[in-house]
């Protein structure tokens, strides 16, 4: 039963990293800002000067780039602390995780509140509640 529990969190852990894995890949081959973007900012991709779209896109790549660190986070360490326990990785894998994701939460919540656009702000704050459930869930395993 104990390690049927251990299981839990690396399965909550895996859905958030495929999810980001997902984020990552839009971010980094994206040709454009995303349609949420476009909204909140309303203006059309296509109106936005070329040297401007090249920043734009720039700053998409490093959101990819924060995507996919969170998708190796969250498939890869939690399997290899399921073999090789380590308490560092019990709690440093969430931690990581969760300052990522509540940042993406306000960030994400305050473009919407500011511009209305549909932003995926309800999306990370359920990746901050499966997190913390998975934490939890963790330390009532130990």
């Amino acid at each position: 039963m104990k390690e049927a529990l251990k299981i839990i969190p690396i399965v909550l852990y895996f859905i958030i990293g495929i999810i980001s894995f997902v984020m990552s890949w839009k971010s980094l081959f994206s040709k454009r800002y995303l349609p949420f973007h476009e909204e909140a900012s309303g203006t059309f991709w296509t109106e936005i000067d070329g040297k401007l779209q090249i920043v734009f896109l720039s700053i998409m790549r490093i959101s990819g780039l924060g995507f996919l660190t969170l998708f190796i986070l969250l498939t890869v360490f939690p399997v290899a602390n399921f073999f090789i326990q380590s308490t560092f990785i019990d709690y440093s894998i969430p931690a990581i995780a969760l300052i990522f994701c509540t940042g993406l939460f306000i960030i994400n919540y305050i473009l919407y509140k500011k511009t209305k656009a549909k932003t995926p702000w309800k999306g990370s704050i359920y990746a901050v509640i499966v997190i913390i459930i998975s934490f939890i869930i963790s330390i009532f395993n130990d």
